[in-house]
This record gives C-alpha cells, sequence and structure tokens, in this order.
C-alpha cells in the first residue's frame, strides 16, 4: 500500500504510560503510512498536546499517571469533540467498554488485538472525523 501524503493520512496521538508500547506503536503505525504527531505518557499531558497539535486520533491507555485516559478522554471530547479517540489497553470487561463508549470514545480496542485491527480503526476513525468535521480540508484545518 503506498503512503499518503501527509493531508491524506490520518495524524494520530500515541498516548501510554509505558514508553516502549508508545515506540512500538509508532513505528508500526508510520509503516502503516499513518502521521504519529506526538507520544504522551500521562493523561494531564494528553490533554495539553491535543489542544497544542494538529490532529485527527488519540491511541489512548486507561492507567496511565496524573489523569486516567477516561478523564483524558471526556476532557478532549469536550474541548474537541471531532478528535476521535481509540482506547488500547487491558481491561476488557464490560464495565470498562461501557465507560469508553459514555465518555465518547471511537472504539475499544485490547492489547494483543492484531496490529491491522489497530490500524484499521485508526483509518476508519480518521474517516469518520471527516465526515463529522465535513470532509477533509475541514479535517486538515484541525
Amino acid at each position: 500500500m503506498p503512503v499518503p501524503s501527509s493531508i491524506d493520512q490520518p495524524r494520530v496521538l500515541i498516548a501510554d504510560d509505558e514508553r516502549e508500547t508508545c515506540i512500538l506503536l509508532r513505528a508500526l503505525l508510520m509503516q502503516e503510512g499513518i502521521d504519529v504527531v506526538g507520544m504522551a505518557h500521562g493523561g494531564v499531558v494528553v490533554v495539553a498536546m491535543v489542544a497544542e497539535l494538529v490532529l485527527d486520533v488519540v491511541l489512548m491507555d486507561f492507567r496511565m499517571p496524573d489523569m486516567s485516559g477516561m478523564e483524558a478522554t471526556e476532557r478532549i471530547k469536550i474541548a474537541a469533540p471531532d478528535i476521535q479517540v481509540i482506547f488500547l489497553t487491558f481491561y476488557g470487561d464490560d464495565d470498562w467498554k461501557q465507560s469508553a463508549e459514555q465518555a465518547g470514545a471511537y472504539c475499544y480496542l485490547l492489547k494483543g488485538c492484531p496490529p491491522a485491527m489497530i490500524v484499521d480503526m485508526i483509518w476508519r476513525a480518521w474517516r469518520h472525523r471527516q465526515e463529522v468535521a465535513g470532509g477533509p480540508t475541514a479535517a486538515a484545518a484541525g
């Protein structure tokens, strides 16, 4: 698959408390033509970065220091409702999934799922954001 130009690819912020997880995810996503615009290791930093960066999707872990991924997602959806949040976590029970949905997450994936699933859901969330924001030009404007 050819790598799309920068306006034709998702811009993703990776949020996970494990630095190694962020690095591995960044390598995977960049190989798949996804622009990783930043990495954050805490919820407070995630919220601050969303306010400063032009991005489309946040790949978010639930457990992070200083602010949970859930609280960070709620704040992101208030400040920038068209940014899509995908949870990638070890916590797979129904209560966590329901909480993610209530916070406004686009979807919920379990760590250990096939890498292709993560990539596919990011592209789907990016296309959804374009629809919500009124098209590629609006989404590119951030």
